[in-house]
């Protein structure tokens, strides 16, 4: 049965790793949990110009939103799609990571946004370049303990008033 779909919705796997980091962290705070579809791409490559891409972020288009309404499911505005055969090797803070790089491409405005230098310094800083790769170890955003101050430490930047 896998095999007949390219597609597999894992929203009920996602959504509350979504709605923790949103409770967790400011800077995601305008994002509503509730507006996000979560997609597991089985099927493509993940690769665009020769780079391997874990997710991509985009709106769901407005005719999609209103025939899944009145097919009775939730109104959703975004959708994160994950290509499997680049998350596979992904721990489970590898994935909680890589749901909070998505979930900044949302701005305040509503819009999808490239990923900003700022957020990417956070990245880089805060989990190490290479925070992705399968043998890397990746904290867990959501522990307590682990915010962006202690990631960085001295190299820290609060978030501008704008985010």
């Amino acid at each position: 049965m896998d095999d007949l779909f390219s597609f597999e919705v894992c929203t009920p796997k996602y959504k509350p790793v979504a709605k923790q980091l949103i409770q967790k962290f400011d800077e995601l705070r305008h994002v509503d949990p509730e507006s996000l579809l979560f997609v597991m791409n089985k099927k493509s490559s993940g690769k665009q110009n020769k780079k391997v891409m874990l997710a991509k972020t985009s709106k769901v288009p407005p005719k999609w939103q209103e025939i899944m309404f009145q097919l009775g499911s939730p109104s959703y505005f975004y959708l994160i799609e994950f290509f499997e055969k680049s998350v596979a090797v992904l721990d489970e803070n590898q994935m909680t990571a890589l749901i909070y790089r998505e979930l900044r491409r949302i701005d305040l405005n509503g819009n999808i946004g490239n990923p900003d230098i700022h957020e990417w310094y956070q990245v880089f800083v805060g989990l190490g370049r290479r925070w992705f790769y399968p043998d890397a170890t990746c904290p867990n955003l959501l522990a307590e303990e682990v915010d962006w101050q202690n990631l960085m430490g001295s190299y820290y930047e609060p978030p501008l008033p704008s985010e």
